[in-house]
């Protein structure tokens, strides 16, 4: 597994503890369906890897469920990129939520203005 260090790999302990929890979200993954319905009344913004075996043209595709905005950010790397990039990442996600809030607070000042 990618980004997973070789000693938790080798550790008979925590691989009993987290094999469940794998089995289950590999169940997850392999169960679901997409189904249509009503775009998030929120932005979505999305991170990926470029090295990922999800690819950038498939993580448009989350634009089809916001009908307030979207924005994808791509780093180097693979699934874990966010371990490699944890600083950036963080700094991304602030960015975001605080152009976010600026404008809801803007449209929250409007409203109130109109009365």
């Amino acid at each position: 597994m990618q980004g997973t260090a070789e000693e938790a790999l080798a550790n008979p302990e925590l691989m009993q503890l987290m094999l469940p929890i794998l089995r289950a979200d590999f169940l997850l993954c392999g169960s679901f369906t997409y189904g249509e319905r009503q775009p998030l009344t929120l932005p979505i913004h999305v991170f990926g890897g470029k090295q990922d075996s999800v690819r950038a043209d498939q993580l448009l595709d989350w634009q089809l469920d916001a009908a307030s905005g979207f924005s994808l950010d791509m780093f180097d790397g693979h699934h874990f990129f966010l371990v490699q990039h944890e600083s950036a990442v963080l700094r991304c996600v602030r960015r975001y939520a605080d152009e976010h809030l600026a404008r809801w607070r803007i449209g929250a000042t409007r409203q109130l203005v109109a009365g």
